[in-house]
């Protein structure tokens, strides 16, 4: 089974004091380098206490077979 990488989502993710996690897509990046470059610049330069970012591939899903 293939599965076809298109680039990769920069995701912005929190916990919030309730417990809850909450994530947003910050930004599209072509390659995984550029993401991870991005979200370790976001990480020591921008985040606050109990904020994450992780790059997430953006992908088609494989047609099932019947």
């Amino acid at each position: 089974m293939n599965t076809t990488i298109y680039g990769f989502y920069l995701i912005m993710v929190m916990m919030l004091p309730s417990g809850d996690v909450h994530g947003e897509a910050l930004d599209w990046y072509f390659t995984p380098y550029e993401c991870y470059e991005q979200a370790q610049y976001q990480h020591e330069n921008k985040s606050q206490l109990g904020v994450g970012f992780v790059c997430i591939e953006d992908v088609l899903p494989p047609e099932e077979k019947s």
